[in-house]
């Protein structure tokens, strides 16, 4: 199914079951075929799930000017309000979790809660924040993201059934490093902190040991900044592809938090 955003760029999304929606956004360079072990079980559970390619990635349409993951929140904030007359749940892995950083950040009262799996909020470290991308700098900050194509993300490598799915879309519709670097950029240089300081919705804050990207301890310190909506669930023998590599412990985790929601 197609979503035309509001500058007329088509995106491919999904939808699954009935029930409270979870809408699940994946990465940088990634495609919604990665929350494939997510889809039946939320569905079974009695959740609606819609997943979709962000503009640029998957099947979704090539839009060549793309150079602000501000344009993401915007056509995630335009599904959500497309695709929902309940409040959803945000699920978002990487770039996906930034771009639900944002939906907190400008329009945090379209949703019920935020999952963001394996992403600082603030990718490039200074004297106070040690919680960076593999701990860029603002002076190797671009050659730090420049390399992530070439480092391997997950610990042991994602399940049979995903593998088989991601390769599938990525042999139909290839990624395009170059054209999406300034995109990339973008994403390395925002500040999501205060969005989570300031979120008055359930933030769920899951991290992973054996990150090559991330020290985990971020979530820790978003945790007593604003105690009250934020949580934090740290999960064992995994890469940054957390939903993919462990997804039993990751779905239980997950829907644990979801029947806690007031």
């Amino acid at each position: 199914m197609d979503f035309i955003t509001s500058d007329g760029i088509r995106l491919n999304y999904q939808e699954y079951g009935n029930g409270m929606p979870i809408i699940f956004v994946h990465g940088f360079s990634g495609c919604q075929e990665i929350w494939t072990e997510q889809i039946d079980f939320f569905v079974e559970h009695g959740f609606r799930v819609i997943t979709y390619d962000q503009r640029n990635h998957g099947a979704s349409q090539i839009d060549e000017n793309l150079s602000d993951i501000f344009v993401l929140v915007r056509d995630l904030k335009e599904l959500i309000k497309h695709l929902c007359k309940q409040k959803p749940i945000i699920v978002g892995h990487s770039m996906g979790a930034s771009v639900a950083y944002g939906i907190l950040g400008q329009y945090q009262n379209l949703v019920k809660a935020v999952v963001a799996v394996d992403q600082s909020p603030k990718m490039v470290e200074d004297d106070e924040w040690h919680y960076g991308f593999m701990h860029a700098t603002r002076t190797n900050c671009r050659a730090k993201a420049e390399q992530l194509p070439h480092i391997r993300q997950t610990l042991h490598g994602v399940t049979d059934k995903t593998r088989q799915k991601v390769k599938n879309a990525q042999r139909q519709f290839p990624f395009d490093w170059q054209l999406n670097k300034k995109l990339l950029y973008s994403h390395v240089r925002v500040d999501w902190r205060k969005d989570i300081v300031n979120a008055k919705v359930p933030v769920l804050l899951i991290t992973a040991n054996q990150s090559p990207f991330y020290d985990g301890r971020y979530a820790d310190v978003m945790c007593q900044e604003n105690p009250k909506f934020v949580s934090h669930i740290a999960i064992d023998q995994t890469g940054h592809c957390v939903m993919a590599e462990q997804p039993t412990e990751f779905n239980q985790d997950v829907l644990s938090f979801i029947k806690n929601l007031k």
